[in-house]
C-alpha cells in the first residue's frame, strides 16, 4: 500500500518523527509521545486515524505507539508494523540506539583491524588511537565524518613518520609536506594531516617518555616538530647568548668570532645554528644558563667575558640545539630558573636530558626562602605532580607548604658572584 498519504501530511510527519525518536531511545515500539506542540488541525487528523474524538485526544495529551500500531493493523495499512511504516515513510533503516551502538562498534573494530594489518610498525600510535585517549578524540571525530579519508590520512602520516629527516638533520615543514604528499600545505597546523602528524610524534614520544604532555601552544607544537627534524619557523626560533664561539667545518665562524672581539650579544636563530657543527665557550669552561631575559642581561653586563645563555622561558628548539652542541664539549653547564611550578618543570626537562652534565644553580631551598614572594600560586601547584626527579623533592615540598613563588631577581647578586668567581677577566 502506498504511504504517500502519510508522507504528504504534516501531522503524520510530525508524529512519526516523535515515534522514531521514541523507538531509538526506548529500543522497542512502546511508550507515549506528547502532542502538546501540535495544532488543533494536526490533532484532528491524528484523532481521525485513531478513531477517537479530537476532544478525547486533547484530553489525553499523548499518543501511544502501541495503540497507533494496533489501529494500523485494522486499517488498509495492515501489512505494515509501525516500525516498517516508519522506514517506508522516511525511506531509511530505522535502528534503536543499542543497535546503532553495536553497529558502530563493529565498524570501529573492522577499522582498527585494518589499521593493525597495515601500520603494525606504528604500534605506539595505534595504541593511542584505539584507547581513545583524550588527545586522540579528534581522530575519532574525523573518522565519524569520513572513515575512508581517516584511514588514508593515517597511512600518509605513518609514511611521513618513517620518512622524516634523519637524526641531526632538519627540513622545513612545507618542503617536507611537498616531499611526502605533493602539497606543501598538507601538514599545516589547521589541517587534519597536520594535527595527526603532531599526534603521531607525540605518541612516539610518550612511548619513550611517560610524562609527555600533548602540545597546546604554537610554540610547543613547533618544538615537537623540531624534535623530529621538522622546522616550522627557523627565524623566530632563537636563543640569546654571549661568550661562545662556533665552528663551521674546520674554521671558526666569523660572526661568532667577531661577537667575542666586540663583546656583542647574539640572538641566534635556528636557521644559523643549523650552519654550525660545534659551539664552545670562548674563555672559561663554564656555561651559565638562565630563563629570564632581564636576569641574563644583568649577568651579561656584570660578566662580559662569561659564556651566558638566555632561553627566554620555555626552551625552543634553538636552545636545545645550542645546548646539545655544548654538552659534547669539555665544559660545565649550570642552569638557574624561577622557583615556581613552571620553572621547576623547565629545570626537570633539562636535568632529564643532560643528567650529570648539567648542574642546578641556585634552585634550592635556600634561594626559595630568600626570594619567596607574596604571590599565591595555589591554582598552579598541581603542575608539580608531574615532577618526578628526586632532586626537586625538597623544593617541591616547601613550595606546597608555602604556596608561593620565588623569582630569580631576588638572588641576582648570588648569580653574579658565582659567574665572576669563575671568570678571571671579568
Amino acid at each position: 500500500m502506498e504511504t504517500t498519504i502519510f508522507k504528504s501530511n504534516p501531522a503524520f510527519i510530525k508524529l512519526f518523527t516523535l515515534f522514531k525518536e521514541k523507538y531509538y531511545s526506548l529500543g522497542r515500539i512502546g511508550g507515549n509521545v506528547s502532542i502538546q506542540n501540535f495544532t488543533k488541525e494536526e490533532i484532528e487528523t491524528i484523532a481521525s486515524f485513531l478513531g477517537v474524538s479530537m476532544h478525547a485526544l486533547l484530553h489525553k495529551g499523548v499518543v501511544s505507539l502501541k495503540e497507533f500500531e494496533q489501529q494500523l493493523a485494522q486499517s488498509v495499512f495492515s501489512m505494515y508494523t509501525l516500525h516498517t511504516l516508519l522506514e517506508a515513510v522516511f525511506e531509511e533503516e530505522i535502528q534503536t540506539k543499542k543497535e546503532q551502538q553495536k553497529l558502530k562498534l563493529q565498524h570501529e573494530q573492522q577499522f582498527i583491524g585494518k589499521l593493525e594489518e597495515n601500520i603494525s610498525q606504528a604500534y605506539w600510535w595505534l595504541e593511542k588511537i584505539t584507547q581513545k585517549s583524550s588527545d586522540s578524540r579528534f581522530i575519532w571525530g574525523y573518522y565519524e565524518a569520513n572513515q575512508a579519508k581517516t584511514y588514508d590520512a593515517i597511512l600518509t602520516v605513518v609514511r611521513a613518520f618513517s620518512e622524516r629527516p634523519i637524526e641531526g638533520s632538519y627540513e622545513r615543514l612545507p618542503l617536507f609536506a611537498q616531499r611526502i604528499t605533493g602539497n606543501p600545505h598538507a601538514f599545516d597546523a589547521d589541517t587534519m594531516l597536520g594535527k595527526m602528524l603532531l599526534h603521531c610524534f607525540f605518541a612516539f614520544k610518550c612511548s619513550k617518555q611517560q610524562d609527555s604532555l600533548f602540545p597546546k601552544t604554537a610554540e610547543e607544537r613547533n618544538d615537537l616538530l623540531a624534535e623530529f627534524g621538522i622546522i616550522r619557523d627557523d627565524l623566530w626560533n632563537f636563543v640569546t647568548c654571549q661568550g661562545l664561539l662556533a665552528m663551521r667545518g674546520n674554521t671558526l665562524h666569523p660572526v661568532w668570532e667577531m661577537a667575542i672581539l666586540e663583546g656583542a650579544v647574539l640572538n641566534m636563530p635556528m636557521k644559523e645554528l643549523l650552519k654550525v657543527s660545534n659551539v664552545f665557550p670562548a674563555h672559561f669552561p663554564f656555561v651559565w644558563i638562565v630563563e629570564n631575559s632581564s636576569v641574563a642581561s644583568e649577568l651579561m653586563d656584570a660578566c662580559p667575558n662569561a659564556a651566558i645563555i638566555c632561553t627566554h622561558g620555555q626552551l625552543r628548539m634553538a636552545s636545545w640545539r645550542l645546548l646539545d652542541m655544548l654538552v659534547k664539549e669539555e665544559c660545565s653547564l649550570f642552569y638557574s630558573g624561577d622557583l615556581d611550578p613552571e620553572g621547576i618543570l623547565i629545570a626537570e626537562r633539562l636535568k632529564k636530558r643532560y643528567g650529570n652534565r648539567l648542574e642546578l644553580w641556585h634552585m634550592d631551598v635556600t634561594s626559595y626562602r630568600k626570594g619567596m614572594s607574596d604571590e599565591k600560586i595555589t591554582n598552579r601547584l598541581t603542575k608539580l605532580q608531574s615532577v618526578t626527579l628526586s632532586a626537586f623533592d625538597d623544593i617541591k615540598n616547601l613550595m606546597l607548604q608555602h604556596q608561593k613563588a620565588a623569582y630569580q631577581e631576588a638572588w641576582i647578586k648570588d648569580l653574579i658572584e658565582d659567574v665572576q668567581q669563575n671568570s678571571v677577566y671579568s
